[in-house]
């Protein structure tokens, strides 16, 4: 009797569903704009609030309509983040201000759009991850043509490309997913009356998006993918909760597979059916544990593969008891209905069976419907004679058998005078369970036949022959060789039984330990390690992973040891990744490879090959390559996980590249536009002859030019110095130098770009080792930068404190806002309000020289205007230099 308890693997999947973060996502679903989906969330929305929730709104989008926007009045709206690209200004979601706040609701609408260049993500929907991890709940809308896998189908009815999808992955995770329904003429209706898109844009949608076939057709999806959602989430619930009756909620068909040709006749059928009635469909193979013949094993495969490339879920379980299979699957998987052949009638396994699987399936499960299709030949009669097993455990097993029972036999001989020789068959019957224990059906059998000749020949009288004197005797004999079978046989399907449970926690256990170890993985090396400890535990093979290049060949070189595979592996490989199926050793495609090779499959392509290789190159079994299919499918997702993540951050490094480009490009055009403008200025006026004649124009002139070069020379100089120091290519020098005299001759050298900066120190000299030319610079450029921020009154002090020596710029300005604080020594950063020239760079090469000589610079407000403090490590002097 199969035990009646969740199945790991089921309950597993069911956990991990049900599992959410901390933040719980509310989804309002329509099919299309203007069926009311951002006011039914605003009207959910003050529920929360007037439930004691802090609401907050993080992004609204009414477009115009009057009934929406007073719905989200009142309600706490937070300010748009602005974003700037190609000299045009986007206002969009804040999600820093949001993760700061920590609102228990926050309303993102729209959750296909895409966020402008420069924000963290690129999608909203990863915005809205993010929120979620923070335990934030969240509440958005979307529309179907925006679900990954309904895209294409979108497109093709509408005609209409659609460019911006959510994952479906997204849409799983939600708590809630509430479908606002309107019937198509209602929205045309509404559309009509200007309460979806206002003017010109209400005309156009009418003329494309908005017509009535494709309303409905949309409407259709709706209600199919909620009813999707609806369904799993009801399954997972049923799984949870252990309940084993069936709804008939929607229609659900499970196919029983075998070996036998037939099968694939049942297959055909069932996906008949099942398109038909539009319900999805299971193909179920039940192992009770037997041996099969090549020929049959061969047979299963290709139901199985049939059954899989038709678009079934196959699943293989193992029990003794076919029936009691197919109800607990069928219990698990909500089916209603049921599809197999007629089976064969066995006399005595019927009779103890308490009838044919298909009496027993129809009685078992009166909640299911059950179909049984025609065969092209009648059920055979297998006769009243079970059909006795074949030798599939060899010789050995019997030979150790029989000397077990020999030594019983000799124990019983010299016991019998003292118990009597009835009692001997009580020995024998503990001989045959004990054997059950360890043994398989034929050692049972064989033991119950032996043990019984044996008690006849040397206990029962007349001794030492096989006649039975006294008919109490015969009877004796017979009732104990039918227990010794049943009791035997009993035992061993329970010890199979136990062995069947161990197998499924083991395997649930091991996907399990495999999901959370991918989830910990951060990169290809780490999810290839995790691979190679999985596969090695199933298959005790070594496994290497070869990933896809860009040119459609394999990388060479395998993961996570860089190792290569020979030619004609790799050869075999490159097949595999060809043509997407597996290939090698225990397949019947190149089955005299080295090695197994098994396609890593992702969502939307296939990523590489995982190499298997064992020394023996066993044939799998199908539980085997069930088990390898669901970890290559794992390790295939993670992968393509972590190849996305890499384009996202590539994605974003490109963007932070382009926007400082372009940032770079507005400053420097501006920086390098001034002096060019006084140079050309000064040189056309050169050429006035009137000009020329006055020496003190000419001498006005020059030192205009002279100001101009210098000016952009800094320009060049900051571009040049910036480059060299992000690059890693500047070397600084280390000389000698005091900071007190080095910053002494720049306030000197400058002087007619500073004007008058007052020096502090002690008179005593600061010695520093470093590059003269590089500190000069960052004196230089915290110099000038006191003197454009606070005008006059700019103060240089040098002074040694400790192991260090300090350059303190002091200016009389208006001070350092807390908002450009954090920001002060970015790159091409420029405060709120500064005058206009700069490139913003001055700040960034100063503190980009302080750290190339091991030290830091910081700013800070005193109590008029600002401070920068450049702090060095002072240098010791050599013995014979010391100040005296």
């Amino acid at each position: 009797m199969s035990e009646q308890r969740p199945n790991p693997d089921e309950l597993l999947k069911g956990v991990q569903r049900l599992e959410h973060t901390s933040g719980r996502l509310r989804v309002f679903f329509g099919m299309a704009p203007g069926v009311g989906k951002t006011f039914a969330m605003l009207k959910a929305a003050k529920e929360r609030e007037a439930a004691g929730a802090k609401v907050l709104v993080g992004i609204v989008e009414t477009h115009g309509r009057a009934e929406t926007e007073s719905l989200a009045q009142g309600l706490e709206t937070l300010p748009r983040q602005r974003y700037e690209y190609r000299g045009t200004e986007i206002l969009d979601l804040d999600l820093d201000r949001i993760l700061s706040l920590k609102p228990d609701l926050v309303l993102v609408d729209e959750l296909a759009h895409s966020n402008p260049r420069g924000a963290r993500h690129a999608k909203r929907y990863q915005d809205i991850e993010e929120i979620l991890r923070a335990g934030i709940d969240v509440y958005t809308s979307l529309n179907v043509q925006h679900v990954e896998s309904r895209a294409d189908l979108v497109q093709q009815i509408t005609g209409v490309p659609v460019r911006e999808t959510v994952p479906d992955s997204f849409l799983t995770r939600a708590e809630q997913v509430e479908l606002i329904d309107i019937s198509p003429p209602e929205l045309l209706k509404r559309l009509a009356e200007g309460k979806v898109y206002l003017g010109d844009r209400a005309e156009r949608a009418a003329q494309n998006f908005f017509k009535i076939e494709q309303l409905t057709a949309l409407r259709e999806l709706a209600l199919r993918l909620t009813a999707e959602k609806v369904d799993t989430e009801l399954r997972d619930h049923r799984t949870m909760k252990g309940i084993k009756s069936t709804w008939n909620t929607n229609e659900r068909l499970l196919v029983a597979l075998s070996h036998s040709p037939y099968s694939a006749r049942l297959v055909r059928a069932t996906r008949r059916m099942a398109y038909n009635l539009e319900a999805p469909w299971t193909a179920l193979y039940v192992d009770r544990g037997e041996t099969l013949e090549p020929d049959d094993r061969a047979t299963l495969e290709k139901n199985l593969a049939l059954a899989k490339e038709l678009g079934a879920e196959v699943i293989m379980t193992r029990d003794t008891d076919i029936s009691v299979a197919l109800k607990r699957v069928a219990e698990e998987r909500n089916v209603t209905q049921i599809v197999m052949g007629r089976p064969d009638r066995r006399f005595f396994a019927d009779l103890f069976s308490r009838g044919t699987i298909l009496e027993r399936l129809v009685r078992e499960t009166s909640e299911i419907d059950v179909h049984v299709m025609r065969q092209d030949r009648k059920p055979r009669f297998r006769g009243f004679v079970p059909k006795i097993p074949e030798l599939q455990t060899g010789f050995i097993p019997y030979w150790n058998t029989f000397w077990f029972l020999a030594a019983f036999t000799a124990l019983g001989y010299g016991i019998a005078e003292a118990i009597g020789y009835q009692a001997v068959g009580f020995f024998f019957l503990l001989a045959v369970l004990a054997l059950s224990l360890v043994a398989s059906r034929g050692p049972i059998l064989f033991a119950a036949a032996f043990s019984s000749l044996a008690w006849n020949f040397f206990f029962i009288p007349p001794a030492f022959t096989l006649r039975i004197g006294a008919f109490a005797d015969i009877m004796m004999c017979l009732a104990y060789f039918a227990v010794a079978c049943v009791a035997g046989m009993f035992t061993t399907r329970i010890r199979r039984q136990e062995n069947d449970l161990k197998l499924r926690e083991q395997r649930a256990n091991l996907l399990y330990q495999l999901t959370r170890d991918l989830g910990e993985a951060k990169d290809a090396r780490e999810i290839a390690n995790v691979g190679q400890e999985s596969l090695h535990q199933l298959l005790k093979a070594r496994a290497q992973f070869l990933l896809g290049a860009a040119d459609g060949a394999l990388n060479p070189s395998s993961l996570p040891d860089g190792t290569s595979l020979s030619e004609r592996n790799q050869a075999v490989a490159q097949w595999v990744y060809l043509n997407k199926k597996p290939a090698g050793w225990s397949t019947e495609t190149l089955a005299s490879a080295e090695c197994l090779c098994v396609p890593l499959r992702g969502r939307e392509a296939t990523l590489g090959v995982i190499a298997l290789f064992h020394g023996s190159r066993p044939k799998l079994t199908l539980e085997q390559k069930t088990l390898l299919d669901s970890v290559c499918q794992h390790l295939g997702l993670a992968l393509e996980r972590d190849m996305l993540s890499k384009k996202a951050k590539a994605t974003k490094l490109l963007e932070e590249s382009e926007r400082l480009h372009q940032t770079l490009l507005n400053s420097v055009s501006h920086e390098l536009r001034t002096p060019l403008t006084s140079l050309f200025g000064a040189a056309s006026a050169l050429n006035d002859p009137a000009i020329r004649a006055n020496p003190d124009a000419v001498k006005g002139l020059g030192e205009e030019l002279l100001s101009a070069a210098e000016r952009l020379n800094r320009v060049v100089e900051n571009l040049l110095d910036m480059s060299r120091l992000e690059s890693g290519t500047l070397k600084p020098k280390q000389d000698l130098l005091d900071l007190t005299d080095l910053t002494a001759s720049v306030v000197a050298r400058y002087e007619r770009f500073l004007g008058p900066v007052s020096t502090d120190n002690s008179g005593a000299a600061i010695w520093v080792l470093g590059d003269e030319t590089l500190l000069e610079h960052a004196i230089l450029n915290l110099l000038l930068n006191a003197k454009k921020y606070g005008g006059a009154g700019v103060i240089a002090e040098t002074r040694a404190s400790g192991d260090q020596a300090l350059l303190l710029v002091k200016d009389a300005g208006p001070g350092i806002s807390a908002e450009a604080m954090p920001r002060l020594f970015e790159k091409f950063y420029r405060a709120p309000g500064s005058a206009p020239g700069g490139t913003g760079l001055g700040l960034s090469i100063v503190k980009s020289i302080a750290e190339l000589h091991g030290g830091s610079v910081k700013a800070a407000n005193r109590d008029i205007g600002a401070v920068f403090t450049m702090a060095l490590p002072r240098a010791t002097l050599p013995v014979g230099m010391e100040e005296t």
